[in-house]
């Protein structure tokens, strides 16, 4: 059987609701004679006769009556879908989904995620901290809508779709000797005590191995955390040092007095960036692009945060 014709069907159900050819013709505006060629090509398309002819007008037979049930229920299923678009249209239904480096969550949630939740509860948002490598991967296999990533490297998968400076500068205590230097720190100074670093595949620690190859130093680390918090508490109980993104001033410990950052006198640390991204040419929901907009106006913002 061939795929009944919806406009075939359209015609077919006006002569049901009304009984005649000439009812059904005068509620679709056309002639009576459209109607029954219709009628004609709607039985041939089924095999099957649909209608018996009498004096009073048409009366359906049980073929006709299954498919009168077959078009009542695509034409529920086309209004659920035409609501659920509007719905989606309106930010009232919807997933998005987030990567980004640790030590944005905080500032995401509270001045974008959290007023955008707010406002459309209907909808789901999700948010994944992971490495900037991992960041890449997700938003370049459609795993993630939208990904904000420190210091990422260029892929042909990724557009950037905005950008902030995110310098790197060094974290220590407040007493440290190093703080007693007026000028920007370099690279071998900081290598002479000890270090805490992220693991591998994160923003920071791509750029502190750039800067190892730049400076023909290695930067040995006594302390590994994916957690940025941990790392500023490890700066906080030892002589370590500890390179993180610009804004670490926004962390409590610096808020308290108890470590402060240093500028690091390399071209590498001072060009570091946050970056927006999305993958290359990929259409998004209403409601992803939204929040895709909305980070963008304030990704200014995020310079003052702590990056990784």
């Amino acid at each position: 059987m061939r795929e009944p014709s919806q406009s075939r069907l359209r015609y077919f159900e006006a002569v049901c609701r009304h009984g005649t050819i000439r009812g059904a013709a005068d509620q679709l505006n056309t002639a009576p004679s459209v109607i029954t060629r219709q009628i004609v090509l709607l039985e041939k398309e089924l095999g099957l006769k649909l209608f018996e002819r009498q004096a009073r007008g048409m009366k359906l037979n049980d073929a006709a009556a299954h498919v009168l049930e077959y078009w009542r229920s695509c034409q529920a299923h086309r209004q659920q879908l035409t609501e659920r678009l509007e719905a989606i249209d309106r930010l009232d239904e919807g997933y998005v989904r987030i990567v980004l480096s640790e030590g944005y969550v905080d500032h995401l949630i509270e001045h974008i995620v959290g007023p955008f939740c707010a406002q459309h509860p209907k909808l789901s948002i999700a948010i994944d901290p992971l490495p900037v490598l991992d960041i890449m991967n997700q938003v370049g296999e459609d795993a993630a809508h939208i990904g904000l990533a420190y210091n990422p490297q260029a892929d042909p998968r990724i557009q950037f779709i905005a950008s902030v400076p995110a310098p790197a500068r060094l974290l220590v205590r407040v007493d440290h000797p190093l703080t007693r230097h007026r000028r920007p720190i370099t690279v071998n100074q900081l290598a002479e005590f000890p270090f805490a670093s992220m693991p591998r595949g994160y923003g920071v620690s791509q750029l502190i191995d750039a800067l190892e190859y730049s400076e023909h130093v290695k930067l040995r680390p006594t302390f590994i955390s994916s957690s940025v918090v941990a790392l500023r508490r490890y700066v906080r109980a030892t002589q370590g040092v500890a390179i993180l993104g610009a804004g670490a001033a926004a962390a409590p410990e610096v808020a308290r007095g108890e470590v402060v950052m240093l500028d690091i006198d390399h071209a590498i640390c001072a060009k570091a960036k946050l970056r927006l991204i999305t993958r290359r040419a990929r259409p998004l929901s209403p409601a992803a692009a939204q929040l895709l907009s909305n980070m963008r106006n304030r990704l200014a913002s995020f310079g003052i945060m702590q990056g990784k």
